[in-house]
């Protein structure tokens, strides 16, 4: 396993694909982070530093600025490296005549496949790390905000949350790339599954719970209906790997975050609501934090280990033929 793992690794540092990608989201992740940092620099500069304590650095994240932030660039987009790095994993080595070689030797299939896959996430691990001491460097530059030990735990907490998912997303691939012996075929059914589970997932959740619970923005709901609303919602969201993503990284880079809040988002609320909507909404610790996502972390890792579970099986069970 090994030598497959070493083989894997300078396949793909030495790849023109792996430079096209690491290039692109390098760059807009700079930008991302460059627009964050200017939209914490005026809310410093209007005076805002208390809203920011406690979260600037995080804050370089999860800021929005003119686009969208880097968590949500991640949540899309990020699938696509997972994609590229595994989508031709097996039916490549399968067409190229060397499968049935490498089987040839003492090598069991087992070592195979595990190795691609350890190799596909060293290599997504090298990515990321590169990409978030870059950008944390272009933080502390720009912004000039030191980040605090709760800070630097919750970063590192969201390495861990976006290799786990970026892990489903790399197992997907290679499933595919088992399944079919095309490479176009499994590259353009990994596109189409990303356009579903990414784009259409949500909005069909949206859909069904709106439907369903008969909740509206012109109505007042009451209070079942707004229950039932946020339980399919929720439902829609953790059937999703990216929505478990989504949730989970927006509780651990947000310390004043506290899950899911689409309860209020129909409800027309009293005064007494609304101050007790704010009253309560302290900055979280670490350990309330993990509390609140820790379902959809768990979650997130059964997606990732049963879509690997399934590669693995059908692959030591697939017959290989030398061509």
């Amino acid at each position: 396993m090994k030598a497959i793992i070493k083989k894997e690794l300078r396949d793909h540092f030495g790849s023109v694909r792996f430079v096209m990608v690491l290039s692109l989201v390098f760059m807009v992740s700079f930008l991302l982070t460059h627009l964050a940092g200017q939209s914490i620099r005026d809310v410093l500069a209007q005076g805002g530093s208390a809203y920011l304590e406690g979260r600037t650095f995080l804050l370089l994240f999860t800021a929005t600025g003119a686009f969208f932030s880097l968590t949500v660039f991640l949540s899309i987009f990020g699938p696509i490296v997972g994609l590229v790095m595994g989508f031709d994993a097996i039916n490549r080595e399968r067409n190229h005549g060397t499968l049935s070689k490498i089987l040839a030797q003492p090598i069991h299939r087992d070592e195979v496949i595990l190795g691609k896959y350890l190799a596909g996430l060293i290599t997504l691990a090298v990515m990321l790390t590169s990409l978030m001491l870059l950008l944390s460097g272009m933080g502390l530059l720009g912004v000039g905000a030191v980040p605090t030990a709760d800070e630097v735990l919750r970063l590192c907490l969201f390495w861990v949350l976006t290799m786990v998912y970026q892990g489903f997303w790399l197992g997907l691939a290679i499933l595919l790339s088992i399944i079919f012996r095309s490479v176009a075929t499994s590259a353009m059914t990994a596109a189409a599954l990303w356009i579903f589970i990414v784009f259409f997932v949500p909005v069909l959740g949206e859909s069904f719970a709106t439907a369903l619970s008969s909740v509206n923005e012109t109505s007042r709901p009451a209070a079942r209906e707004l229950q039932t609303y946020n339980t399919l919602r929720d439902l829609s969201d953790r059937v999703s790997p990216a929505g478990l993503f989504t949730r989970a990284s927006s509780v651990l880079l947000d310390p004043t975050h506290r899950g899911s809040d689409q309860t209020f988002k129909y409800a027309m609320m009293s005064v007494t609501d609304r101050y007790l909507a704010t009253r309560f909404r302290g900055v979280l610790s670490l350990g309330q934090s993990l509390l609140l996502v820790m379902p959809d972390v768990i979650l997130l890792l059964c997606f990732s280990a049963l879509i690997f579970l399934l590669s693995y099986v059908i692959f030591v069970r697939q017959e290989v033929r030398s061509v």
